[in-house]
């Protein structure tokens, strides 16, 4: 039996596998894909995301840098010079962190957790506490009775690309082409990565949207040759649960993804290795797999609470958010906030005093 068994190969689960094989505990991680593999995603990483990426010494690739930050909302240009947004790719970021994990790995598709056994469609393993990592629409979270993913309700859908074009130092964050597309909330986005750029857009709140004719024009309005266009769930911050007893989720599994941006790899990254710790505690300290839970749950609970808070944000934006005066009025005050939310010198709680003044 291994310590741990970890379902999900992403940023959460080869976080949770790299400390908790630093800490001296026996995991297996398993996934239903053999690394490297996609994912639809952006690729950012905020400062904080690659401060404590540096803190726990993972190496990393990195592609590209967003020197400059460029958002635009209500017919303006916000134009932000501050830390860089650091520019990956999704296979092979998630991929260093696994092999850099050192822990045995297994492919199959997992379909129930019962107890200390994880059921996959080739084999059963067994795991003192296991750790659903597995995405948008966790299979872990739902054999524990957590309904975190309820389609467009409590998810986005977002599409990228991997396009080719002129190398920039630019990040472009366009709120305008999507409202003015779907009449909804949501934005664009342009990373730059080397000879190319990540390009994509999403949209949420409401029935989702194909929007992969938009990626492609927008890639090319900017000058790009859009590759092939990917789409996935992403999570509003839908929070219903994080676990029970020896069973625990790590990021967007328990929908812990900033639902004002998007953002998930900092929580990913952050709760995978609180669960590792929180595992290695109820292993060798309290010896009982069942104290896991209750260790977890309060470590992570200032991020459940940020989690929540974007939510309340992003229902706000919902709401306001394709009112042109709206963006006019707030637009530069927000932007300087969110600009220390997204490099970790505040938390939501900042930008939501501001707004409960209004």
């Amino acid at each position: 039996m291994y310590d741990l068994v970890v379902v999900g190969a992403g940023p959460a689960g080869s976080t949770v596998a790299l400390v908790a094989n630093r800490l001296g505990l026996k995991v297996l991680v398993v996934d239903r894909l053999q690394p490297p593999r996609e994912k639809p995603c952006g690729g950012g990483l905020t400062p904080r995301t690659w401060k404590l990426l540096e803190r726990l010494g993972v190496e990393y690739p990195v592609y590209g840098a967003c020197k400059t930050i460029e958002t635009r909302a209500a017919g303006y240009k916000y134009v932000l010079r501050k830390e860089p947004i650091l520019v990956t790719r999704r296979p092979d970021f998630d991929y260093a962190l696994l092999k850099q994990s050192g822990v045995d790995f297994v492919k199959d598709q997992v379909v129930s957790v019962n107890g200390n056994t994880v059921v996959g469609k080739s084999g059963e393993y067994q795991g003192r506490v296991i750790i659903g990592a597995d995405g948008a629409t966790s299979t872990v979270a739902r054999s524990i009775g957590i309904a975190n993913y309820k389609g467009h309700r409590t998810h986005a859908i977002a599409y990228m690309t991997i396009a080719k074009g002129p190398p920039s130092d630019n990040c472009v964050i366009d709120f305008d082409v999507v409202i003015n597309a779907t009449k909804r909330v949501g934005y664009a986005w342009v990373f730059p990565l080397g000879e190319g750029a990540n390009i994509g857009a999403g949209v949420g709140w409401g029935a989702w949207i194909d929007m992969r004719r938009l990626v492609i024009d927008y890639a090319e309005k900017a000058g790009y040759k859009a590759g092939n266009v990917l789409g996935h769930p992403l999570s509003l911050g839908h929070v219903a649960g994080v676990g029970n007893r020896n069973v625990l989720l790590a990021g967007e599994a328990a929908g812990l993804v900033d639902a004002t941006t998007g953002e998930g790899i900092y929580y990913a990254v952050s709760t995978g290795a609180a669960a590792a710790v929180a595992a290695y505690a109820a292993l060798k300290i309290y010896g009982k797999e069942r104290h896991a839970f209750g260790i977890y749950r309060e470590m992570i609970r200032p991020y459940v609470e940020e989690i929540k808070k974007s939510r309340l944000l992003s229902r706000m934006a919902k709401t306001l958010g394709t009112r042109r005066w709206v963006a006019k009025l707030l637009g530069r005050r927000l932007l300087n906030l969110y600009t220390k939310v997204y490099t970790g010198e505040a938390t939501y709680s900042l930008l939501l005093k501001p707004v409960e003044r209004l």
